[in-house]
């Protein structure tokens, strides 16, 4: 399965029909997710998708505005409802939040009802809308979402059966993620994180302090202004997520097997250092480990206590402030980049979980006493 995102331009009408429908079916989500916490408060019973689906019928036939809406559009709500509610409580969330209707509910045709024709996007109910069709379409189209980002910028996803000739990808590599350095590679390759986070942060901070200063809340100047602001987190936004997809899909076709640190990245944004925060915030590490994590054929997690203060070499523990890049060994006289060094116990950390040596959640000291070899060039 391949997915191709194209730029989607509708017209005034189209697009106040599209809000109008994503409206009803952000109605239909919230309906249905009261629905569900009230049969488990009362009964402790859960509905399932089959028995929202049965009441779309009756809903349907009371509801005017229900009957435009194309017939599996409206059945994707009980089944994005019912995954949602059920990852909720897998992880441990509780129920899933109402949705907000000033969110644009994308509408997802999952068969039919859709037609495409070079750069024409064709529905009986929206009519023909043209799109930005910059590459090929390849393999058969399974489903077509429509999409609206920074509440103007309209976009279309078609996943089709198109499959990629797979690559043999050989090797482990250990990473260290940072923030000046997005990745630090084992083999003492180390690749720096783009500035669009900063570049972007200083227009957005000017025209935020434009608007708060010189505008009346709730005039025609502020909403516009608002409106850049959100455009340009979306650009923003868009640019750092790109980075880590090139990136990931690089690394993910290079090596089959990746070992990075276990990182609680919510505790350590939470710290004393205000501005600190804001960079962990920025260079949105999570988002990069999760996407390693589907590219990868194999990801490994490993426990990420004194990776950093750790001399690869020799074993050697030594406190080293954040200022300083280059670790230093006071023991080996080792001399590398602290990321690349922190990157190669990681490696070797993921090598002695790999072949047995220790358990999952060992540390780096708890694998060093069992294995009798530190790091495996």
């Amino acid at each position: 399965m391949i997915a191709f995102k194209f730029r989607l331009y509708p017209s005034k009408d189209q697009q106040s029909k599209l809000w109008r429908h994503a409206c009803k079916l952000n109605w239909l989500y919230n309906l249905f997710l009261n629905q569900k916490i009230t049969a488990y408060e009362k009964d402790k019973t859960s509905l399932s998708r089959c028995d929202l689906q049965e009441k779309l019928v009756e809903l349907k036939q009371t509801d005017l505005e229900m009957k435009e809406i194309h017939s599996q559009v409206l059945q994707q709500v009980p089944f994005r409802l019912d995954r949602t509610y059920s990852d909720f409580f897998k992880r441990g969330f509780g129920f899933p939040n109402f949705r907000s209707c000033r969110n644009f509910y994308s509408i997802c045709y999952p068969q039919s009802g859709f037609s495409i024709q070079n750069n024409i996007f064709k529905t009986k109910i929206y009519g023909e809308i043209k799109f930005d069709k910059h590459r090929k379409i390849q393999g058969n189209v399974k489903t077509v979402t429509i999409k609206c980002e920074s509440k103007n910028k309209w976009y279309i996803c078609i996943v089709t059966d198109f499959e990629r000739p797979k690559s043999s990808p050989k090797g482990i590599i250990g990473i260290d993620v940072g923030i000046t350095n997005l990745a630090a590679l084992s083999n003492g390759e180390v690749i720096k994180n783009k500035t669009h986070a900063k570049y972007f942060d200083k227009i957005i901070n000017k025209i935020k302090s434009r608007r708060d200063k010189n505008c009346q809340k709730r005039s025609r100047k502020f909403r516009y202004l608002s409106q850049v602001t959100q455009r340009l987190y979306g650009v923003k936004n868009r640019k750092i997520s790109d980075f880590q997809h090139k990136l990931s899909k690089s690394l993910s076709c290079q090596f089959d097997t990746i070992v990075c640190e276990d990182l609680n990245l919510k505790q350590m944004s939470e710290g004393v250092a205000t501005g600190l925060n804001r960079e962990l915030r920025n260079s949105s590490l999570g988002s990069f480990i999760s996407k390693l994590e589907y590219k990868t054929k194999e990801l490994l997690k490993v426990n990420p206590r004194n990776t950093t203060k750790t001399c690869s070499k020799c074993g050697h523990i030594q406190d080293i402030p954040l200022s300083k890049r280059i670790y230093i060994c006071p023991i080996c006289g080792y001399e590398e980049n602290r990321d690349v060094n922190a990157a190669r116990n990681i490696l070797s950390l993921g090598q002695a979980i790999l072949s047995q040596v220790c358990s999952a959640d060992a540390s780096l000291q708890e694998a060093y006493c069992f294995s009798c070899r530190w790091f495996t060039s």
